[in-house]
């Protein structure tokens, strides 16, 4: 059976592109199953989407969670906006570079796919 490797890249904090990527994730799963790997790599602007603190998506991020989706914040970004990895949705990994993390998996041969 072929398996399938996708890194999401979130850079945004728009809700609407947040909105966005759960679903495609959600077809993707859908459509590949236990087939693909997925893992979100969220830096720049995406604080938003990781805190726990007010996140209108935790019960989203948790359910991806669930489903085996990876999702690592940027330690840079953490750093930049002042949180700490405690202030992150349980289950959230934290990574040291999420432009490195996206360069590293690609040249592993991941399928690249930018959120919204």
């Amino acid at each position: 059976m072929k398996t399938y490797k996708a890194i999401i890249q979130l850079t945004s904090d728009d809700p609407k592109v947040h909105r966005s990527m759960i679903r495609q994730i959600g077809n993707l799963l859908a459509h590949l199953g236990k087939t693909v790997d997925v893992r979100i790599v969220c830096h720049g602007a995406s604080m938003p989407f990781c805190i726990s603190a007010g996140n209108t998506f935790a019960g989203d991020i948790t359910a991806l969670l669930n489903q085996h989706v990876t999702i690592a914040a940027c330690r840079n970004m953490l750093v930049a906006n002042g949180a700490a990895p405690t202030d992150l949705i349980e289950g959230i990994e934290v990574i040291p570079s999420g432009i490195a993390e996206l360069v590293i998996l690609q040249q592993e041969g991941w399928s690249y796919v930018k959120a919204g």
